[in-house]
């Protein structure tokens, strides 16, 4: 018997090599034998524009699992949503605290017996988890050449597979998927244009008919966000392949039902964990369809998190996205998660392979905030 003893939970804010500063909490669930799991809610500067109060936070899980044995995974994830339940929204706040704590558990059970989070889900299929460089939106003219730049440097890094945000501003997101073609040619793939529900299906299926030529292997969140009807006309229509990102069980089984989509988009941080992305993975496996492992650019906790889960997923034949470790200037971690040739590598040893740095964790510490940022801000819509 391993039972929780205390949940320990330090907010962090940490900048992006853009500027934009995001805000984490990092988890830590102590055990009476001495054990602690670690775990990350991950970036919290997602709308809607409020922060939870993580004193209050820290009481109220305390009271719920302080007691219980770290193996009753059915209890825990049963207060858990109870308490945090799906708002059916991708951006729901009570996922990810739940995401946090279910990760943390996770690393907590491998710790125990030894055993890493890959092994824990069954065990790896494939080496590495190959992953698809995000290029952000651009929103003036001088961002088509900073992004050209980014891509450069990312091809010389390693990486060939591309993840393009567009639906700003269309007309520059044309100019820019056309000039990466003449400057790259076929050396950079592009995995898929992001719309990030912000057309409506008419809107991007015009887009996508403009832009075809250019070459890309899906379009994801062509629709207003819940418009299943649309995703699935964007997957008649054009007869590109469609994702989406799944927010809990209910919502893949209805895109699963009526054939909205061929991929799942299965962010831990959106459903609330490894445990409910499970339950979205046996639904996607019955339904033939395929998935890629989500983000919202976590550090390397929830990063490593993904990395497992991808790791040990045999639907997820589609390029990941977890890049956030490049993204951000630092992290809480000692020794950050990896990319080896384009691709995520599982950390090794027990549980997530993660330990937590006491220095940077406190430099990094701090009251939840939403700070404004000078300059152009490319990787983030909606927010200051």
């Amino acid at each position: 018997m391993t039972t929780i003893t205390d949940i320990r939970l330090t907010p962090v804010n940490i900048a992006r090599s853009t500027g934009f500063v995001c805000g984490h909490v990092i988890v830590e669930i102590e055990t009476d034998d001495g054990l602690v799991g670690i775990g990350e809610m991950s970036d919290l500067q997602h709308l809607p524009r409020f922060h939870p109060d993580v004193d209050d936070l820290s009481s109220s899980l305390r009271a719920m699992l302080v007691g219980v044995e770290i193996w009753d995974a059915n209890q825990i994830s049963g207060v858990l949503t109870e308490a945090f339940p799906s708002a059916g929204s991708l951006y729901d706040k009570g996922a990810v605290i739940r995401c946090g704590v279910d990760i943390a558990l996770w690393d907590l059970r491998g710790k125990a017996t030894g055993r890493s989070v890959t092994a824990l889900l069954g065990g790896a299929v494939r080496t590495a988890l190959p992953v698809a460089y995000p290029i952000f939106r651009q929103r003036q003219e001088s961002d088509i050449e900073a992004n050209l730049a980014i891509m450069a440097e990312k091809l010389a890094a390693g990486f060939s597979m591309f993840r393009v945000y567009v639906g700003g501003d269309l007309d520059l997101d044309e100019q820019f998927l056309r000039r990466l073609r003449e400057r790259f040619a076929d050396r950079a793939q592009i995995k898929s244009l992001d719309f990030s529900n912000l057309l409506d299906a008419p809107a991007a299926m015009r887009f996508i008919e403009r832009t075809r030529d250019v070459d890309y292997s899906l379009v994801e969140a062509p629709a207003y966000e819940g418009d299943v009807d649309g995703l699935a006309e964007v997957r008649r229509r054009t007869l590109i392949p469609v994702s989406e990102h799944v927010y809990d069980a209910r919502a893949a089984l209805r895109l699963a039902t009526e054939k909205a989509v061929d991929v799942f988009n299965v962010g831990l941080f959106a459903l609330g964990g490894i445990t409910p992305a499970q339950q979205v993975v046996a639904i996607a496996e019955a339904a033939r369809l395929d998935c890629l492992i989500g983000t919202t650019q976590e550090l390397s906790i929830g990063t490593a998190a993904a990395a497992h889960f991808g790791m040990a997923t045999a639907s997820a034949r589609v390029a990941a996205d977890p890049v956030g470790p490049l993204l951000y200037t630092s992290d809480v971690v000692t020794d950050p998660v990896t990319y080896r040739d384009g691709a995520l590598i599982a950390p090794g040893g027990p549980g997530l392979g993660m330990a937590i740095d006491s220095e940077q964790l406190q430099r990094a510490s701090g009251p939840l905030r939403w700070d404004t940022t000078s300059g152009s801000v490319i990787d983030r819509v909606g927010t200051p």
